[in-house]
């Protein structure tokens, strides 16, 4: 599984459109999991073995996900797109840049 979203990656101008979850890490004392998910060119490109172009961590909370101790990856790209986007002028967080994206 994966998620299909062009992201322009601002320190090199590649747009990276195929995102995965690479690296899951749970403290399940604290209910905390932490998740990177990393852009390829695209599907070719990771299927090739090629290095990613950038990672993005995410932090969850219990509450974000159904059972802390019974994770599904599907429940984590599902987080991933229901987490809140950087935030606007005003200060309101903005949507997730992954709301709109397709599966892979």
């Amino acid at each position: 599984m994966a998620l299909l979203q062009p992201i322009e990656l601002p320190q090199t101008g590649v747009t990276a459109s195929y995102w995965r979850i690479t690296h899951i890490q749970m403290d399940c004392g604290a209910r905390i999991t932490e998740a990177q998910l990393h852009g390829y060119l695209d599907e070719a490109a990771r299927r090739a073995g090629r290095a990613p172009l950038h990672h993005i961590p995410f932090r969850f909370e219990a509450d974000a996900l159904p059972d802390h101790f019974t994770i599904a990856v599907a429940d984590l790209y599902r987080a991933i797109r229901e987490a809140p986007g950087e935030l606007d002028a005003t200060g309101k967080p903005l949507p997730s840049r992954f709301h709109d994206a397709a599966d892979a």
